[in-house]
């Protein structure tokens, strides 16, 4: 198979590289670290699988956490408790620097991911009162799909997979609070110069938020919100091309933010709009990004995101309408996306 091989000096960096072609099992008479492998002296090894189901794992924890989020708005978004059937789709492109490797320096290629997805959600207003307020508990069934590769085209992984989850939102007056659950399920199928590999993955993302609605001057309100999350994504062991060797990536990690929103509610053509402007912080904390199994390797990269998001929503009689724009940011990846969505209410 081909793999990259290097002389290498520590501290001065890579001093000549080369590809050549390794019989299986030439790296195997010591396992280590995936980059950087010494299979002889002054020769390594870097094993590329290792860094591109590192960002199968991390990208998914972003999807979802982006699926989250749209799940959120919408159900804060439709207006009057009422039950309500909604289907979602969202497209976003993220352009990625490369995840740093710990304990040996550098980091892995650039790489973009683009997503698309699709999930229906139907929710239902529990009758009477809950602890002085009023309950809504929800399901979200639907499908993802991600595309990876980088600017050289010198590897590609496509991910496909199935989400599901539920939501339950409480809300009295201005105040509310939220929790929501959405799993995952689905395999990776993965290509590269050394030849072609494919596991199962699975995982979760998990969020609770705490918000509550300012009333302004001249109709406006200001809606403010924290949050605490987590996510975990696992992807089954699988052989590395052309060796016995096997790996498997790992990605979990918490976070918490704060976001705020602006909205005036305009009456029009019959129905009611909602446009808004919202902006937002997120630190991701004890982020933990590992490949694991004969070879092994841990990664990070930067925990600080900013939110940049514009939408517009429209209610007429039982239908509403939505759409939105978004940036997500930070200090390795930059993400732009949009969804559109519509709900119907039953109750």
């Amino acid at each position: 198979m081909i793999r990259g091989i290097y002389t290498k000096a520590f501290g001065g960096g890579i001093a000549a590289l080369a590809f050549v072609a390794l019989a299986p099992g030439a790296a195997q008479a010591q396992l280590g670290h995936c980059f950087g492998y010494e299979v002889s002296p002054g020769i390594f090894v870097d094993y590329p699988e290792c860094g591109e189901t590192a960002n199968v794992a991390t990208q998914l924890g972003s999807s979802l956490s982006g699926i989250g989020d749209a799940m959120i708005n919408q159900q804060l978004n439709v207006g009057a408790f009422a039950a309500f059937a909604a289907p979602t789709g969202r497209l976003r492109h993220t352009n990625h620097d490369g995840l740093t490797i710990k304990g040996g320096g550098g980091t892995t290629p650039e790489f973009d991911t683009d997503e698309a997805s699709f999930f229906g959600n139907a929710s239902y207003d529990l009758p009477g009162t809950w602890f002085g307020g009023k309950v809504r508990v929800s399901g979200l069934l639907g499908y993802n799909t991600l595309t990876q590769d980088d600017e050289a085209k010198t590897f590609k992984n496509e991910i496909d997979a199935f989400i599901y989850g539920g939501s339950y939102l409480w809300s009295k007056g201005n105040y509310y609070s939220m929790s929501l659950l959405i799993g995952l399920s689905g395999d990776a199928d993965g290509r590269n110069a050394g030849g072609s590999y494919n596991y199962d993955i699975s995982g979760y993302y998990s969020n609770s938020v705490m918000g509550y609605t300012w009333d302004m001057a001249g109709g406006w309100k200001f809606d403010t919100r924290v949050n605490l999350g987590s996510y975990d994504i696992e992807g089954d062991r699988f052989t590395l091309p052309g060796t016995a060797n096997t790996i498997k990536g790992h990605a979990e990690g918490w976070n918490a933010g704060i976001k705020g929103t602006v909205f005036t509610i305009i009456e029009m053509d019959g129905g009611v709009a909602r446009p808004y402007f919202a902006a937002g912080y997120k630190n991701v904390f004890g982020e933990d990004i590992e490949v694991r199994g004969d070879f092994t390797a841990d990664f990070e990269q930067d925990n600080n995101y900013g939110l940049l998001e514009a939408g517009y929503d429209y209610v007429q009689g039982p239908w509403t309408y939505g759409a939105a724009v978004y940036t997500e940011f930070s200090g390795d990846q930059n993400t732009v996306g949009g969804r559109l969505g519509v709900s119907f209410k039953l109750q």
